[in-house]
């Protein structure tokens, strides 16, 4: 009898150690199980919101960029050249990339927190994905299609 509540005592507290809370990480949430979908989804849409996730850290938002990631390895040859003809400032040493063209318009913060970070990543039909974001407080959506495991095209949407 004493071992079957050490062994219970035991699971119990395994269990409230492995659980997380409400204050984890929205981007971690939003890879682990994106909105929309059940914790056993198809393994391509795990992988596109994987790449979403990375891509807006990195080259969008880049709150999490060392300068040496390739936009190559993200985008595909149309998409890149769609960042291409959308960059419209001066550009002394090519390529230049249009990144924040899947942002929202604000050029200032909304509020004192100028944090931007994606709210939620939904599948929509044929490979499109709508990002939910805070841009520097401003609230905004971004279609993106991704095809062969790249982003393939974007669409700035209303929020």
């Amino acid at each position: 009898m004493k071992i079957f509540k050490l062994t219970l005592y035991a699971l119990l507290l395994a269990g409230a150690a492995s659980c997380g809370t409400q204050a984890d990480s929205k981007e971690t949430a939003t890879e682990a199980t994106p909105a929309g979908e059940s914790v056993g989804a198809a393994p391509a849409a795990d992988a596109a919101v994987r790449l979403i996730n990375t891509v807006y850290r990195q080259f969008v938002f880049a709150t999490d960029s060392d300068g040496r990631a390739r936009p190559e390895d993200y985008f595909t040859a149309d998409a890149l050249a769609k960042l291409q003809a959308d960059y419209t400032l001066d550009c002394d040493e090519g390529p230049c990339y249009a990144f924040y063209a899947l942002r929202t318009e604000a050029q200032d913060s909304k509020t004192d927190d100028d944090a931007s970070a994606i709210i939620s990543i939904e599948p929509a039909a044929d490979g499109w994905y709508v990002v939910s974001y805070s841009d520097m407080g401003w609230s905004g959506k971004t279609r993106v299609r991704v095809v062969d495991g790249k982003i393939d095209d974007y669409e700035r949407m209303e929020p």
